[in-house]
């Protein structure tokens, strides 16, 4: 089963959920957000002031590229809007999407909640890996 058929099924309208933040425990950067919608291509989750839609392709690459490309761990998010890192989940999402959108946090966040990924610190940067790495 794709990692997007576990989180559509696992995920219902209505969850909260909170983006990463920093460090393992998150910090004061941990962000709620709240699933506002589902389609069979893409959820809608809301943020702020904003419904920012999550299509298939964003959880497509991040299994792509830990399940069959086998990177070790993925950056969770860029640094700043507009500074993508190469080894980056948001950088993946944003070249396959072809969208300027950060939307990494969201997806990681999703991902480890439906314990598909976890987070880990390397070094000073938060990282997703597979839960398992044996």
């Amino acid at each position: 089963m794709s990692w997007w058929d576990i989180v559509y099924k696992s995920l219902n309208k209505g969850d909260r959920l909170f983006t990463p933040g920093r460090g393992l425990d998150g910090g004061s950067k941990k962000r709620p957000f709240t699933i506002f919608s589902k389609y069979s291509s893409k959820i809608v989750i809301h943020s702020g002031d904003y419904n920012i839609p999550l299509v298939k392709k964003c959880f497509d690459v991040v299994e792509e590229a830990l399940v069959k490309e086998k990177y070790r761990c993925l950056r969770v998010a860029s640094l700043r809007a507009h500074e993508r890192l190469d080894d980056s989940a948001d950088k993946l999402i944003r070249i396959a999407t072809k969208s300027n959108l950060a939307r990494g946090n969201y997806v990681c966040a999703m991902l480890e909640r439906c314990k598909l990924v976890k987070y880990t610190m390397q070094g000073n940067r938060k990282v997703i890996e597979l839960p398992c790495s044996c």
